[in-house]
């Protein structure tokens, strides 16, 4: 299958598989880069936002 995002021709085991058996055509690369590492700094500014120092005023 080809990946939809870098276009590279792949075999199935380089493919996410969903739970239905299906395969979404993203490389595993792919998805870290589109979808895992984007979702963990989201994770990290809301966690830094919400663990400011209280105000010393």
């Amino acid at each position: 299958m080809e990946c939809m995002k870098c276009g590279q021709l792949l075999p199935l085991a380089k493919l996410e598989r969903m739970k239905t058996g299906t395969y979404r055509r993203v490389c595993n690369h792919c998805k870290w880069i589109y979808y895992v590492r984007p979702s963990r700094y989201r994770r990290i500014i809301r966690e830094l936002s919400c663990h400011k120092a209280p105000d010393t005023s």
